[in-house]
């Protein structure tokens, strides 16, 4: 072989070594399971102590302990009085908003009151507010039809009001977890209407040792997730036990919230993420700076550790 042909064939050799290395790293890189860097902000409910006070105290301590939004319910007639000065005392801010509505149907009660979820979307209509759907405990002659039925109006209706509907499950009524939201939002598929994953619910479903499998089934389809401190399995001993095992301040809790924010970066959620202080009764000021640190701490050292590997 001449000097010619061998210059020429080291140079082909050299390009298919580096075509061959370039191909090796993009499949590598496309192989590998997406992490984000994102660290999602936190909503509030307005639940426990931090309920009782004024709405422009809650709104005030929110804002300050660095927590982006809030979660209202739609209970009562003092919570629909509420929204109105939470509506009005947020109408200006472009940094804190009400995050999201919830809203209960109960079959038991009477039809008005069963139907109330009309006049809150008229209500959060066309102002970037989520409407939380809860369907309440299960009762004789409630099939998974009237739920789809049900469900697919008020999807609808929300529709011509500019509000996205969140199917809400709740331990102990007809839709408990994440994943007996699922058929529900793939048989009505309409992009207005996804789920919520709570990670009280669904330690009080018994997926506390499963919450990676449990984004994994659903991830395509959130559009709201929940947590706060919580145990790794309920206690059901009493109704207050079942309330205080799962839902504390963030940081308090044998559940190892890794097990949770795992998977919540691994998933598509990209969405705030709310705070339930159900019950909670500290000093808020204290328990909201406490939590929102040690969600913040507890992301970074995650994502830390992932750039790391």
């Amino acid at each position: 072989m001449d000097n010619q042909k061998k210059i020429n064939f080291i140079k082909t050799l050299t390009i298919a070594c580096c075509l061959l290395a370039i191909a090796t790293f993009v499949n590598g890189q496309s192989n590998r399971q997406p992490q984000s860097g994102h660290v999602p902000e936190l909503s509030a409910y307005n639940f426990g102590s931090l309920g009782k006070l004024a709405p422009s105290t809650q709104i005030a301590l929110l804002k300050k302990t660095g927590y982006k939004g809030v979660i209202l319910n739609s209970e009562t007639k003092d919570d629909s009085a509420n929204l109105d000065i939470f509506l009005n005392e947020l109408r200006n801010d472009k940094h804190f908003k009400v995050h999201a509505v919830m809203v209960r149907y109960n079959f038991a009660d009477p039809l008005q009151k069963r139907e109330g979820w009309k006049t809150t979307i008229d209500r959060i209509a066309n102002k970037r507010i989520e409407l939380w759907f809860i369907f309440g405990k299960k009762i004789d002659g409630i099939t998974d039809r009237f739920i789809e039925t049900k469900l697919k109006e008020v999807v609808e209706y929300a529709k011509t009001k500019n509000v996205p509907v969140i199917l809400y499950p709740h331990s102990k009524c007809y839709i408990a977890s994440a994943e007996e939201a699922l058929p529900f939002v793939q048989k009505i598929n309409d992009p207005n209407l996804k789920l919520a994953v709570h990670l009280c619910h669904e330690i009080r479903a018994g997926n506390g040792s499963r919450i990676d499998a449990v984004f994994e089934h659903v991830k395509k389809h959130i559009g709201a997730v929940t947590m706060a401190g919580t145990d790794s399995v309920a206690d059901f001993s009493k109704p207050v036990l079942m309330d205080k095992s799962t839902i504390k301040p963030i940081g308090q809790g044998n559940f190892n919230m890794r097990n949770f924010i795992e998977p919540l970066r691994k998933s598509t959620y990209k969405g705030s993420v709310g705070f339930i202080n159900f019950k909670i009764e500290d000093d808020p000021e204290v328990y909201l700076e406490n939590s929102i640190s040690v969600w913040r701490k507890s992301n970074e050292l995650i994502k830390n550790d992932t750039t790391r590997k």
